[in-house]
């Protein structure tokens, strides 16, 4: 079935900025001459899109201007784009703030279209985003629904033909002189306008729009290229007022890190070190790297370790701008692969040690790694947290967790379970061993001693 979703995020770049909703703020044209998105709180003191900008400052003279950024708005659309590709596998990004996905082969796999667009709209309600949609037999039919509002779910060819008919053509975004063709010729209804032949529409108003016409019912991809996700992650956010204090700077880090797990999830990768570039309005510019002892992949998790992080970190000066950059990562295949480990071979909680590292510190925080000595007491050692940990080695015979520190002298057993278990190592250096271990029974309590080539013995550790 040939069906497509578009999705419109009205005043993308506007709700991007980190403001408070109670100030007015405007996006304005790279030649600062005119206004092409409004805060809700700079609509009330009058202010509109197309407005000239010397009108709206003195609507409101405290209005805080932000210059459209070419470069970040097409970043955003890529933004939206891969959080999209969790739902579609064909995307087709339009640079008029919107989306076109094909929806015709992830109805199955969702349960209809019904189901399709609610998780969408719970995935933009989650981020805050405005949403517009409109589902259509062809592109350009899901688009002009989304941007007229019409909110359709069916796919019945005569409720989509219906659905098309009372469009208003005002809300279609044309072109002023579109509009204004039309206007003279008194059309104001999509379903006038198909009253007209195509070649007339051509000749009296103009010819892209006789070309729109045509893809309405057509069965032409998107006018855009094909949506693929990129090899590297780098994405920022701009703040409409200064963050003055760290605690500023996690809701937009929470919206990065939400798009890097989109990143992580589609090329199946994992992270150790996150890199944050921080701008202000002198230079110079401030950089933090917030590194992990294990590779992590999980928006939970990462947003719980920036927490621990950024609440080490101190400003030196107000923050205009956000930047988080990734250049390595590592395939999940091989974690994923541990899985199938057995208990004996599964490593240490890596959430645990990183959630430790990142309250404390990389040099507060060791783990006990195998050191492949036979010597218990040099079988184990002390070893970073954020260092590459190999598995452990595995030991023949049972060895007790609870060692002493240093072996104390023991009477003869009179109870032996188990033994002897020969040790004899270390003649590569000056500490030779040789010793017969046994588990024994004393009080209820299962203990391992040895006995060493002079026949005395010792206690050396305590089964648990």
């Amino acid at each position: 079935m040939n069906a497509w979703l578009y999705l419109y995020f009205p005043d993308m770049y506007l709700h991007s900025l980190v403001h408070d909703y109670h100030s007015p703020v405007i996006v304005i044209t790279q030649d600062q001459q005119r206004v092409v998105q409004v805060s809700a709180a700079a609509k009330q003191c009058g202010i509109r899109p197309d407005m000239p900008l010397a009108s709206a400052l003195f609507l409101c003279p405290e209005v805080v201007c932000h210059t459209l950024n070419q470069e970040y708005a097409e970043q955003l659309l890529q933004q939206r784009a891969l959080w999209a590709y969790r739902y579609s596998a064909q995307i087709f990004p339009d640079p008029a703030d919107g989306l076109w996905l094909e929806a015709g082969s992830m109805l199955r796999l969702f349960g209809g279209i019904e189901a399709f667009v609610n998780t969408l709209k719970d995935g933009c309600q989650q981020h805050q985003w405005p949403l517009q949609y409109g589902l259509g037999l062809t592109p350009v039919s899901a688009r002009w629904q989304a941007l007229a509002d019409v909110q359709t779910l069916s796919l019945n060819t005569a409720q989509q033909q219906h659905a098309l008919q009372t469009l208003p053509l005002d809300k279609l975004h044309l072109n002023d002189a579109q509009l204004l063709a039309l206007q003279r010729l008194g059309i104001q209804h999509l379903g006038e306008l198909l009253q007209l032949p195509l070649a007339e529409t051509g000749r009296r108003i103009c010819p892209q729009l006789m070309q729109q016409l045509q893809q309405l019912h057509g069965q032409q991809k998107p006018p855009s290229s094909l949506f693929t996700p990129p090899l590297k992650f780098s994405e920022k956010v701009i703040f409409s007022h200064d963050a003055e204090h760290r605690n500023g700077l996690f809701f937009p880090l929470a919206r990065l890190l939400d798009s890097l797990c989109g990143f992580l999830h589609h090329h199946q990768l994992s992270v150790r070190w996150l890199a944050l570039r921080l701008l202000h309005r002198e230079p110079p510019e401030t950089r933090w790297l917030f590194s992990f002892a294990n590779h992590e992949y999980r928006y939970e998790e990462l947003l719980q370790l920036c927490r621990y992080q950024l609440d080490k970190q101190s400003l030196r000066a107000p923050v205009t701008e956000l930047q988080l950059s990734v250049t390595q990562f590592t395939s999940r295949q091989h974690e994923q692969a541990s899985c199938l480990a057995t208990d004996d071979q599964t490593p240490l909680s890596g959430s645990l040690i990183n959630r430790l590292q990142a309250r404390l510190s990389a040099s507060q925080v060791s783990v006990l790694q195998s050191t492949g000595d036979p010597r218990p007491e040099a079988s184990w050692q002390a070893q970073p947290a954020d260092e590459s940990v190999t598995d452990s080695l595995s030991r023949t015979g049972d060895w007790p967790i609870w060692l002493l520190p240093e072996p104390v002298p023991y009477p003869p057993p009179a109870d032996i379970i188990q033994g002897p278990l020969r040790i004899t190592s270390g003649w590569w250096d000056s500490w030779m061993t040789r010793r017969d271990y046994y588990q024994v029974m004393q009080d209820e309590q299962l203990l391992w001693v040895f006995r060493d080539d002079q026949k005395r013995w010792f206690l050396h550790g305590y089964f648990s």
